[in-house]
């Protein structure tokens, strides 16, 4: 034990080291080009996340020490005229992490294409998005990797990605959406692969969500996570999913409130019912929770946030799951475009050892 701590704060502080050397500089705006009448533009940008991680296994015999990329992603936004738009980007998740088993680390690049929404907007009412799409399961599901307030997503907020042969929760399809009510509701809905199965015969998939907007409403492809006291936003939302017998219900609720002197406060909480069927039989019935809190203090540019998430099965055979993450991040811009974040997180599994993980991860998001 005591040499797993040794090699644990070794991991963190090197890359601490790495986290401080470049959180020192600058992010810099995105790059952008433009026809000369201005009707037509190019938008890049960038999202780096590089983490160091010191994780036990379940039976915490061993400790597994990584640095890596989380997340590579390169971003472009195309437009034409006011009615459509092009939304892309790669990633190459897990860059340089070693593989538990065999200890080889991921060098050779797996780069592909995360998303490619192509939108068109009739009108601010009615857009159609058509392409590989993040779909509307949850708040969390539709929230940006960049603006995320921990770490990462909830630990089960995509549990229905691999049983479903998705990409990370994006599947091909369309959907309609759109803001009514002076942007006070929100509404997706769409048609989507799902699983083919044999001959490509299974019906296709829909996936629904309706928004209701208090205030503050997010009219874009993306939700954020936090916005670091700078936005007034709460959010009453509700979704589906269903492919045949394969179901997904959820509610979520999502608040974001400046306190002053650039002070604030974000709250989320999401439930999710889920049952795959006979057509996903390797999602049993169960049902899942994530929870968020952070508070972010606007004189040192930092944010407290804690995190948890489980997941719980009907049958009561099966273990369940528990993630509670504690942490804080350090916003050198007051934005996402570059900051720190360190978590201690907590994992539950019925029958088995509770294991820790720590966590720390640098990002630069030019967006």
């Amino acid at each position: 034990m005591g040499g797993s701590l040794k090699r644990s704060c070794l991991t963190a502080l090197a890359v601490l080291a790495a986290v401080l050397f470049f959180a020192n500089r600058p992010a810099a705006a995105q790059l952008q080009f433009s026809s000369a009448d201005g009707s037509t533009s190019l938008k890049l940008g960038v999202l780096g996340q590089i983490q160091g991680e010191s994780v036990q296994n379940s039976t915490n015999t061993n400790t597994e020490n990584d640095i890596f990329f989380r997340r590579l992603r390169l971003l472009g936004l195309f437009k034409m005229g006011d009615k459509l738009s092009v939304f892309f980007d790669t990633d190459d998740p897990n860059l340089g992490k070693g593989n538990g088993t065999t200890g080889a680390k991921a060098f050779n690049s797996s780069m592909y294409i995360q998303d490619f929404v192509v939108t068109y907007s009739f009108a601010h009412e009615f857009q159609i998005d058509g392409g590989e799409i993040l779909t509307p399961n949850s708040y969390n599901h539709l929230t940006s990797a960049g603006a995320l307030m921990p770490l990462d997503y909830g630990a089960y907020s995509f549990i229905e990605a691999d049983p479903l042969n998705d990409n990370v929760g994006r599947d091909y399809g369309a959907q309609l959406r759109g803001y009514l009510a002076g942007d006070h509701l929100e509404y997706r809905l769409g048609i989507y692969q799902g699983l083919r199965g044999t001959d490509d015969t299974n019906s296709f998939r829909y996936v629904g969500r309706l928004s209701l907007y208090v205030f503050g409403a997010e009219t874009g492809l993306f939700y954020r996570g936090t916005s670091l006291g700078k936005v007034q936003t709460m959010e009453f939302g509700g979704s589906f999913d269903k492919q045949k017998d394969y179901s997904w219900y959820d509610g979520d609720f999502f608040w974001d409130q400046p306190i002053g002197n650039g002070d604030g406060f974000t709250a989320q909480f999401d439930y999710a019912n889920v049952n795959g069927g006979f057509l996903v039989p390797t999602l049993p019935k169960q049902h899942t929770i994530l929870g968020e809190l952070g508070y972010y203090f606007s004189a040192i540019k930092t944010q407290p946030f804690f995190q948890y998430s489980s997941e719980s099965y009907a049958s009561g055979t099966l273990p369940d799951l528990k993630h509670i993450t504690f942490g804080l991040g350090w916003y050198f811009t007051g934005s996402e475009a570059s900051n720190v974040k360190l978590a201690y997180s907590r994992l539950s599994e019925t029958g088995t050892p509770d294991h820790n993980e720590w966590q720390l991860q640098y990002q630069v998001f030019i967006w």
